[in-house]
């Protein structure tokens, strides 16, 4: 029991909160359980198995720490109507928990109810690493959007260039490209002959002991980008790749775009085709204007934009935040 209450606390969502009082069910022969969290600020997760009414906030907290409550002397000033054993204990910074088991016909027995007080030192501990593992997935997955929009990504590799793990979104935007393709345990697969004729190259340097400063450009003009750099991948020696597939910026909404540089709308458009490298006579042909009115718009966006030329613009643009959402 004490293996499954530290296997849900490990897991993400609700499946091993079930699995566990899915068990004190079993070894309590209760017919429902819950764990109900008291967060520091409003209430917290909880999680129910089974046939069971659950006692509001207001008889929870005052409950005492460490001690196997039963429906007679639970707080509140009605008795509760049915057989319930409850234990509430500290859990560190996410506040408070209480375990909860019922049944509808005779009261716990004793060894019935013993399963709470057993669990009464780990309860807790669980619900902390719980916060823990939480919290990292949480900014694990906030990193994990932050170089999705910026299209990067990473590619681990034996000294000799077998591919070992790679990230695999950014090894299928790659793959859908037809610029590279990543299999466990095989080399990459350049479209390019040039890139591949690069990645050897690579390979030959850092084999000798020197470090690759120039990137491989992987598709149409360089729009991806492969870095490789010594390093180590779970204890052993490995070459670290950093992918990029460089954002445009006519993929931003426009919106998000005319915000960040205070712009309306058609001149956020010009921009975002500037930004991508687009001249002001094919950013006019793309957009049906006049060259005339392409170039007085470009210089009301350096204007309002506080940058001068097209240069300033892409500073601006790609060392601003208006790629991450």
């Amino acid at each position: 029991m004490i293996n499954a209450l530290f296997a849900a606390a490990s897991e993400a969502g609700k499946a091993g909160w079930v699995r566990f009082l899915e068990r004190l069910c079993s070894v309590a022969h209760a017919e429902g359980a819950a764990v109900q969290i008291l967060a520091p600020e409003g209430e917290g997760a909880g999680w129910q198995v089974g046939r069971i009414a659950l006692p509001d906030a207001a008889r929870l907290h005052p409950m005492r720490l460490d001690r196997v409550y039963s429906q007679i002397d639970l707080p509140g000033e009605v008795a509760w109507p049915e057989p319930l054993r409850a234990l509430k204990v500290a859990a560190g910074g996410a506040g408070r928990v209480v375990l909860m088991i019922a049944r509808s016909n005779r009261d716990f027995r004793a060894a019935e109810a013993l399963a709470l007080s057993t669990l009464a030192p780990h309860l807790g501990q669980a619900v902390m690493i719980r916060e823990a593992l939480g919290g990292e997935r949480a900014r694990a997955a906030r990193d994990a959007e932050a170089t999705a929009a910026l299209g990067a990504g990473w590619l681990v590799l034996t000294p000799a260039g077998t591919v070992l793990e790679f990230d695999p979104r950014v090894a299928a935007e790659f793959d859908a490209g037809g610029w590279l393709r990543l299999r466990i345990g095989a080399r990459p697969e350049f479209a390019d002959p040039d890139a591949a004729l690069r990645f050897r190259q690579s390979l030959a340097k850092l084999g000798e002991g020197g470090e690759v400063v120039r990137p491989i450009p992987l598709g149409p003009e360089g729009q991806g980008v492969l870095r490789l750099a010594p390093g180590r991948w779970r204890g052993s020696p490995a070459l670290i790749g950093h992918l990029r597939a460089m954002p445009l910026a006519e993929a931003l909404p426009v919106a998000r775009v005319a915000g960040a540089l205070d712009l309306n709308r058609s001149e956020a458009r010009l921009a975002a085709l500037l930004c991508d490298g687009a001249s002001l006579r094919e950013a006019a042909e793309r957009l049906g204007w006049t060259l005339e009115t392409a170039r007085s718009t470009s210089k009301q966006i350096y204007a309002r934009a506080g940058v001068s030329g097209q240069t300033g613009l892409l500073r601006k643009m790609f060392g601003s935040a208006l790629w991450l959402g």
